[in-house]
């Protein structure tokens, strides 16, 4: 609780942290990385340098694609949760 309300977050078993420069980056938390995730609920990205050694582009790397459905989400009283059937 103390981190928290002075300005400071605790990130713990973050891959490759240790490539991203002591200053000069912006870390950002966001949505978790849907595919080969370890089971993180945040996902960290480091905005960098365009000469940063390690960076990728937007655009340049392989995403994770998101599934395709015929039928959107609704709302099932008798299974307590979304579903779409």
């Amino acid at each position: 609780a103390w981190l928290l309300k002075h300005g400071y977050a605790q990130a713990e078993g973050v891959t490759n942290l240790h490539l991203v420069p002591a200053t000069g980056c912006l870390l950002s938390t966001g949505f978790p990385k849907f595919v080969g995730g370890a089971g993180n609920y945040v996902r960290y990205v480091a905005i960098c340098q365009p000469s940063w050694e390690y960076g990728v582009a937007p655009g340049k790397t392989q995403e994770a694609p998101l599934p395709q459905y015929s039928a959107p989400l609704v709302w099932n009283e008798q299974k307590g949760h979304r579903s779409r059937d």
